[in-house]
């Protein structure tokens, strides 16, 4: 008994510790166990409140823009008539070519051909207006300063019918927007029409301009205005304008063009215009026909026709080249006139963003036609014209 008693009390002694240290490795795990469960269990979603809404608000009207440019040259006339005539210090001779002989001859200095001051107001998504002042290097004062006069002053009406516009007050004409946006080169110099002076660059009337198609190939300009461009109306006849601006093809322009102004006693007149562009990556080619009838019941009718090509080439960004010539017959039924042949050549070079200078050559020669006799010299202008335009904002 003794001996079984000792037996037990040294396996009690011995195992004590044992389960002790069990106890101890079993806690450990459980706290591992638990541990790990922790980590590893997800953290619940955390809730966001709904976005605000966007609040649509109006546009930022009425908003308005200043814009304009200007032009002038540094010029020498290189032939011409050689007498000149004075009154006192003042030559008496002719400064620019503009289709009546001559020019004279070795005349020179600077001159502002043209400042545009434009603001265009955004009255609503639907009202706009432009107010255009023009100073024209022609149009002098009393006192023989360079004059200003409004050349633009109009309220547009935004799609009153689809795609098409509405217009009152002293607005441009359709006779040569078209042709003079493809030459760009005004600055140089007018387009055939424009310089041959058979119908004005803005008139006082109304307007509907447009586009018959979505994918705007089919334009339309229909307009009724005085016919007497920025003078008041003195008669009661009326000048009815109509173009048909046409880009069926990419890159491809035409324009067919007819306006029709009756006058006093029958002398009424009709402008027939044809213009046709094409745009090439680096270049343009362009051309455009004008042909002007005058009906008279007390003289022969007559029949004023133009031809004008033209071609203008950009190698660099900042470097152009442009020429152009035109033929006019004053008068095609009368077998003795003098045509006209104005040739335009020049570079330009853009110093900085709208910022150009452009040294050009201008000439205009006469030929005589049947009896006609034609004048003694041609003329020829060499010129350096400045140009920049300006916007803001």
């Amino acid at each position: 008994m003794r001996a079984r008693a000792a037996i037990l009390v040294t396996l009690t002694a011995f195992l004590m510790p044992l389960a002790a240290q069990a106890q101890q490795i079993v806690a450990s795990a459980a706290a591992a166990d638990s541990q790990d469960v922790t980590q590893t269990a997800p953290e619940p979603a955390v809730m966001t409140p709904p976005p605000n809404p966007v609040v649509q608000t109006e546009p930022d009207f009425p908003r308005g823009r200043i814009s304009g440019y200007m032009f002038g040259d540094a010029y020498y006339n290189v032939t011409g008539d050689p007498v000149h005539v004075y009154s006192g210090s003042a030559d008496l001779g002719k400064v620019n070519i503009d289709g009546t002989p001559n020019i004279g001859k070795d005349l020179n200095g600077f001159q502002l051909r043209r400042v545009y001051f434009q603001l265009d107001n955004d009255l609503s998504v639907k009202f706009a207006t432009r107010f255009r002042l023009e100073m024209d290097g022609k149009e002098l004062t009393s006192g023989g300063k360079l004059g200003v006069f409004v050349k633009n002053a109009y309220l547009q009406a935004k799609n009153v019918v689809p795609r098409g516009n509405f217009f009152f007050g002293e607005i441009t004409t359709p006779t040569f927007e078209s042709s003079e946006e493809f030459w760009q080169y005004r600055a140089i110099e007018k387009t055939i029409a424009d310089f041959r002076g058979i119908a004005s660059s803005s008139d006082l009337g109304v307007e509907l301009k447009g586009y018959a198609d979505g994918a705007h190939k089919i334009g339309y300009s229909a307009m009724l205005g005085n016919g007497q461009g920025q003078k008041p109306e003195t008669n009661r006849y009326k000048r009815y304008y109509f173009s048909l601006p046409l880009n069926p093809i990419h890159d491809f322009k035409i324009e067919p063009y007819v306006d029709y102004e009756p006058g006093v006693a029958g002398a009424d007149k009709a402008l027939y215009k044809l213009f046709a562009g094409y745009e090439f990556k680096k270049a343009a080619l362009g051309g455009e026909v004008v042909d002007q009838v005058a009906h008279s019941r007390i003289a022969p009718n007559t029949e004023a026709r133009g031809f004008s090509v033209f071609a203008r080439a950009t190698p660099m960004p900042t470097l152009a080249a442009f020429v152009r010539a035109d033929r006019w017959q004053p008068n095609k039924r009368n077998d003795n006139r003098v045509d006209q042949d104005l040739l335009i050549g020049g570079v330009d070079w853009q110093a900085y963003k709208d910022v150009h200078i452009m040294p050009n050559v201008e000439s205009m020669q006469y030929r005589a036609k049947g009896t006609a006799v034609a004048p003694a010299h041609h003329d020829t202008q060499a010129r350096i014209t400045f140009y920049y335009k300006f916007s803001k904002p």
